[in-house]
C-alpha cells in the first residue's frame, strides 16, 4: 500500500506542475447551482468576507495584509517539490506521533488557500500558490490523512481539528479541485468524523465537521444529522458539561470554561446555525432559544469592554495567541453572528452590546482591538453596527452574578468589574493538561481579578511575567506551588440582593498541605471588602495573603502612596510598611487608580519590580515562543507567619478612587466589619443599609440580629418600611432546610420565593428555606413593616390567569402588540414602545371564585432593552402594595411578586405602570394562585 502511495506522490508532483501552467488559461469550472452550492458559497463568504468590501478601509486593509503575510510565510517554508523519500511538507511538522502537527499543517494550508481567495490580497488568484496549496492537500491526503489511515495520539485532531480545517480548504478551492480530489478529501473526513457525538464545544465542533462535509458532498442525510446533533447542546444541564441556569459553563466536567470552550461553542454554534438558517436544514428545535439567553446570562457579564475574564479560561490563559482580549473578540464575533438570525428584539440588544464594547475599547485599549483579531467578514459586520446611527450603544452593565455551578462570581459597577475565581469539591483549582498552563497554580484559588480602564492589564503578556506564587486575593504557602486538585471543602458560593449587591465566600483546604482559611468578599457599590479568618497551617513555612499584584507602566513609576506619604518609584524597591491604613496606586491610564483601606492598621509587605519571563515557561508546546518578555509589577501582601493559628486579615478595595478620595473614605468609611472569625464573617454597608453574613458552621449563630442554624450566606437590606432578605446554601450539600431568624417584627410578607416558609412575623421574623437540590441558588423574601397582618383565607378559590389578549385586561395609553419574543406567554404580549412614560398602564383584573390569600405571579418576555425598574401596584383586600420588577431577566416564567389577601370577585387587580421606567415595559400575563 505504501509503495502505491509513493508512486502516487510522483504523479501528484507532475500533476501539480501541469496544473500550475493551466491555471493561467482555464477559468473556474462552472457547477450546477443548487441549495448545497448556495450554502457552500455562503460559508465561503463567511471565510473571505465576500467581494464587495472596501479594500481602502484601513482596518480591512490591515486584515488583508495579515492574511497575505501569513500565507506568504507558510508558502515560503513549504517543501514545494517533495520527493519519494520526503516525509514532510513543512520541516517542523515531520512527526509521525504528534497528531497536533496534522491540524497545524491543515491550518497552514487553509491560510494559503484563504489568501488566494481574499479580494485585495496580493496573492489573490495567484496560480502558483494555488497549485502549491493543492499539492499540499494531495500530499497530506496521500500520506497523512486518508480514508484508510489509522489514527494515533489525540482523538481531537483526527475528529475535529483536521476535518474542520480541511472542509474550509475545500470550500475555498472548490472550483479549482477535481471531483476525485473532493471525493477523496471528503472520504477522509467522513472516516474520522462520521457522526455527531461528544458533549459541549466538542459536540458543536463535530456537528460543524459533519455538516460542512455534508454540504460539500451534497449529503442530505448527514446534513440533517449534523443539524439534529445540535439538539442536545441547547438544553441547560444540572451536572457535567454544558450551560447551567445560573449562567455557568463547564467543560471537562470540573472546569469553569466560558472564556475557553465556551467561546468555541458560541462561535461555531452561531456559524453553523447561520449557515443553515433559511435552508431546508434550518435548526428548528424550540430549545435553541436558550442560546439567546446565554448571551445575556453567560457571556455578557464576563465580557469586560472586549476582554473575556481570565478566571473562566482554563489552560487557555497560557496560550500566547489567545489572551483575554483575543478571546473576548471571538465572543463578540459569535454574538454578531447570532444577531444575523436571532429574533429582532434579541438581535437589536446584541448589536447594542457590540456597539458599547467597540466604543469602550476604541476609547481605552492601546493594543489588540477588535479589528486586529476579527475576520474581514466580521470587520465589515462590526463596522456596520458601529456606524449605524439607529443602534444606540448598550449602557454599561451594572450587575452582581454568582455562577454557583462553576465557583465564580462577578461584580460589575460603573467604571470597573471584579471577578473571583474559586474552587471546591466540585470545581478543580486550575487546569493543566496537554503540557499547558504549567504555572496556573493559584489562578482559581480565591483569586481576584480587577478590570477597569486599563484594558491591557491582562492582555499584554500578563501570565508569563506575573509572579504566579502571588496572585491577588489568594492565601498561600510562600513561594510554593500547588498541584491541580479539588478542595476538601464544600463551602464555596454566596448570595445577592436585586442582582446588584452580593457576597461570596470560600473555605480553603486541600489534601496536599495543611493550610486552611475562610475567605469572604462583600461587594456593595464602590467598594469590595475582603475578609480572611481561621488561617492555620502546620507546614512549617511562611503563609501570605496577597492584596495586590498589578502590572504597572513601562517605566514602573506608577505613584504609590501609603498613609498619604509617597513611596519610592524605583524598580527594585521593596519595604515592610508598618501601621498601614490607606494605600493608593496610580493606574496606567485615566480611570484605573486603585485604593486600599485597612480598617485595622496593619503591617504590609510591598515591592516594585521588573519581571522577565516567556510563554514557553508556562506552555512548552513546540509552537510556543521562548522570546524573553519584561513587564513591571507592584505587589503587596500580608505575612501571616510560619505555622499560623487562626490568623486573619481585612481590607477594602476602592476601585478608581483618587488618593484624596481614599483618605476621605478612611476618615468616614461606609462599611463596618461586624465579625471576622471562623464562625462567621459579616459586614454592614452603612449608606445602603445592607448587611451580609457568611455563616461557616452547622450551628446556631447570631450576627447583628441575624441568626442561622446552618452553613449559609445571608444578606439583608432594611428601610423604614420593609426588609429584603436573601439566603443561599453555598455548600450545595444541604438536603434539608436553613432556619433563619431576624431580630425584627414585621406586619406581613410582601413576597417570598417558592421554598421559603414564613413561620413567624412577630416579635421576631422566622422563616425556613428548603435548599434541597437548590445548587447554591439565592432565595429571596420581602417583609413589610407598615401594614396589618393578613388574616387566613375564609373561602377556597381557584387559580386564575389573566392574559393580555384575554378578558380582564384594560389599557391606558397606546400599547403595541408583539409576538417576536420566544419567551412570551401564549401567543403575544404588549409593550409601551418605550414612549409616554408615566402616561400608560395596564391593569389585570381577575374574577376570583373565593376570598383568601393568593400568590401573585407576573410573566414577561425578558430582554436587555426592557426597563429594570417597573412599578407594579397590587390592589388587595388590605390596601395597595407597590413593588418593582426588572424585565431584563427571569423571562419566560412565573415570577412571584408576593402573597396577598383578596376578596372574591373583581375588586382586586394588578396594575403595571410606566412611571420612571428606564426602558421598554411589557405586559403579558398575571396569575393569581390560592395559597394552601
Amino acid at each position: 500500500m505504501e509503495l502505491v502511495r509513493k508512486q502516487g506522490l510522483q504523479s501528484i508532483v507532475i500533476a501539480m506542475m501541469i496544473l500550475s501552467l493551466l491555471f493561467s488559461f482555464a477559468p473556474p469550472k462552472a457547477h450546477a447551482s443548487d441549495e448545497y452550492d448556495l450554502l457552500r458559497d455562503k460559508w465561503k463568504t463567511m471565510l473571505t468576507g465576500g467581494t464587495s468590501y472596501s479594500t481602502s478601509d484601513t482596518d480591512i486593509a490591515a486584515a488583508v495584509t495579515a492574511i497575505t503575510a501569513k500565507a506568504q510565510a507558510n508558502w515560503n517554508s513549504l517543501n514545494k517539490t517533495p520527493t519519494e523519500a520526503a516525509n514532510y511538507i513543512w520541516i517542523d511538522l515531520r512527526s509521525s506521533s504528534d497528531s497536533s502537527q496534522l491540524t497545524t499543517a491543515y491550518v497552514r494550508i487553509k491560510e494559503m488557500a484563504l489568501a488566494t481567495q481574499t479580494v485585495g490580497s496580493t496573492l489573490y488568484g495567484n496560480t502558483a500558490l494555488i497549485a502549491d496549496t493543492i499539492m499540499a492537500l494531495e500530499w497530506m491526503n496521500t500520506w497523512k490523512f486518508y480514508a484508510t489511515k489509522t489514527s494515533y495520539q489525540n482523538w481531537w485532531d483526527w475528529q475535529i481539528g483536521v476535518p474542520m480545517a480541511l472542509n474550509d480548504c475545500v470550500v475555498l478551492l472548490y472550483d479549482l479541485l477535481t471531483p476525485t480530489q473532493i471525493s477523496n478529501y471528503m472520504a477522509a473526513v467522513d472516516r474520522f468524523a462520521p457522526t455527531v457525538d461528544k458533549t459541549g464545544a466538542n459536540r458543536v465542533w463535530k456537528a460543524t465537521a459533519v455538516g460542512l462535509r455534508a454540504v460539500i458532498a451534497k449529503d442530505s442525510v448527514k446534513l440533517a444529522a449534523a443539524r439534529d446533533g445540535l439538539t442536545s447542546v441547547f438544553p441547560n444541564v444540572t451536572s457535567g458539561d454544558g450551560f447551567y441556569e445560573d449562567g455557568s459553563f463547564i467543560q471537562h466536567t470540573i472546569f469553569a470554561y466560558t472564556g475557553g470552550y465556551g467561546v468555541s461553542i458560541l462561535v461555531d454554534l452561531a456559524n453553523l446555525m447561520y449557515l443553515l438558517n433559511g435552508s431546508t436544514w434550518a435548526v428548528t428545535t424550540t430549545s435553541q432559544t436558550n442560546l439567546y439567553q446565554w448571551i445575556y446570562n453567560a457571556y455578557q457579564p464576563l465580557l469586560y469592554k472586549g476582554a473575556i475574564m481570565d478566571m473562566t479560561r482554563g489552560r487557555e490563559i497560557s496560550r500566547y495567541y489567545a489572551q483575554d482580549r483575543d478571546e473576548g473578540h471571538e465572543v463578540m464575533q459569535g454574538i454578531i453572528r447570532v444577531s444575523q438570525f436571532a429574533p429582532a428584539t434579541d438581535a437589536l440588544a446584541y448589536k447594542r452590546m457590540i456597539k458599547y464594547w467597540l466604543q469602550a475599547e476604541n476609547a481605552s485599549a492601546t493594543i489588540n482591538k477588535f479589528a486586529t483579531d476579527a475576520s474581514v467578514n466580521m470587520i465589515v459586520l462590526g463596522k456596520g453596527i458601529l456606524n449605524d446611527s439607529a443602534i444606540t450603544p448598550a449602557s454599561e452593565l451594572v450587575k452582581y452574578q454568582q455562577f454557583s455551578a462553576m465557583d465564580r462570581a462577578v461584580h460589575l459597577r460603573p467604571g470597573f468589574g471584579f471577578g473571583i475565581g474559586m474552587f471546591s469539591t466540585r470545581i478543580n483549582s486550575y487546569e493543566s493538561i496537554n503540557s499547558e498552563n504549567s504555572k496556573g497554580w493559584y489562578s482559581g484559588a480565591g483569586t481576584t481579578y480587577l478590570y477597569n480602564n486599563d484594558l491591557d492589564q491582562f492582555s499584554d503578556d500578563f501570565w508569563p511575567t506575573v509572579d504566579n506564587y502571588r496572585l491577588p486575593g489568594t492565601t498561600v504557602i510562600s513561594q510554593t506551588y500547588m498541584p491541580s486538585q479539588f478542595s476538601t471543602k464544600t463551602w464555596v458560593g454566596g448570595t445577592d440582593l436585586f442582582n446588584t449587591y452580593g457576597i461570596t465566600g470560600m473555605e480553603q483546604g486541600v489534601a496536599s498541605n495543611t493550610l486552611t482559611a475562610k475567605k469572604s468578599w462583600f461587594m456593595f457599590d464602590d467598594e469590595i471588602v475582603a475578609l480572611g479568618a481561621g488561617i492555620t497551617s502546620t507546614d512549617g513555612q511562611p503563609i501570605e495573603s496577597i492584596v495586590e499584584n498589578r502590572k504597572i507602566n513601562s517605566s514602573g513609576s506608577n505613584a504609590l502612596t501609603v498613609n498619604g506619604a509617597a513611596q519610592s518609584t524605583a524598580l527594585g524597591w521593596s519595604q515592610a510598611l508598618a501601621s498601614v491604613q490607606t494605600v493608593h496606586l496610580a493606574g496606567n491610564v485615566t480611570g484605573s487608580d486603585i485604593g486600599y483601606y485597612f480598617p485595622t492598621a496593619t503591617s504590609l509587605q510591598a515591592k516594585r519590580e521588573a519581571r522577565t519571563g516567556n510563554w514557553k515557561q508556562i506552555n512548552p508546546r513546540a509552537s510556543t515562543p521562548s522570546t524573553a518578555i519584561t513587564r513591571n509589577y507592584l505587589t503587596m501582601w500580608l505575612n501571616q507567619g510560619t505555622n499560623p493559628t487562626n490568623q486573619s486579615y481585612q481590607y477594602v478595595i476602592l476601585p478608581n478612587k483618587t488618593s484624596a478620595q481614599v483618605t476621605s473614605y478612611a476618615s468616614n468609611p461606609n462599611v463596618t466589619i461586624l465579625e471576622n472569625s471562623g464562625d462567621a464573617q459579616a459586614v454592614k454597608e452603612n449608606t445602603l443599609g445592607i448587611v451580609g453574613v457568611n455563616f461557616w458552621n452547622d450551628a446556631v449563630k447570631t450576627v447583628s440580629g441575624i441568626t442561622s442554624n446552618k452553613k449559609a450566606s445571608v444578606m439583608t437590606k432594611e428601610t423604614t418600611t420593609d426588609l429584603d432578605v436573601s439566603v443561599s446554601d453555598p455548600t450545595k450539600v444541604n438536603t434539608g432546610s436553613i432556619a433563619i431568624e431576624i431580630n425584627k417584627a414585621a406586619t406581613s410578607t410582601i413576597s417570598a420565593d417558592p421554598g421559603i416558609t414564613v413561620t413567624q412575623l412577630t416579635p421576631t421574623i422566622k422563616f425556613t428555606v428548603n435548599v434541597n437540590g437548590a445548587k447554591g441558588k439565592a432565595f429571596k423574601v420581602k417583609f413589610d413593616f407598615t401594614g396589618t397582618t393578613t388574616p387566613p383565607p375564609t373561602t377556597p378559590g381557584t387559580t386564575v390567569i389573566v392574559d393580555n389578549a384575554g378578558t380582564g385586561m384594560t389599557k391606558v395609553g397606546s400599547w403595541t402588540t408583539a409576538s417576536t419574543a420566544t419567551d412570551k406567554y401564549l401567543t403575544n404580549y404588549i409593550h409601551d414602545s418605550n414612549t409616554g412614560q408615566g402616561t400608560k398602564s395596564v391593569t389585570f383584573t381577575p374574577t376570583l371564585t373565593g376570598s383568601g390569600m393568593y400568590n401573585v405571579y407576573i410573566w414577561w418576555p425578558a430582554h436587555m432593552n426592557r426597563a429594570t425598574i417597573i412599578p407594579v401596584d397590587i390592589v388587595h383586600a388590605s390596601g395597595t402594595t407597590s413593588v418593582s420588577i426588572d424585565q431584563t431577566s427571569d423571562g419566560g416564567q412565573w415570577n412571584l411578586v408576593g402573597s396577598y389577601e383578596f376578596a372574591a370577585g373583581t375588586t382586586g387587580y394588578v396594575k403595571i405602570r410606566t412611571d420612571g421606567a428606564n426602558g421598554y415595559v411589557t405586559a403579558d400575563a398575571v396569575k393569581f394562585e390560592p395559597t394552601p
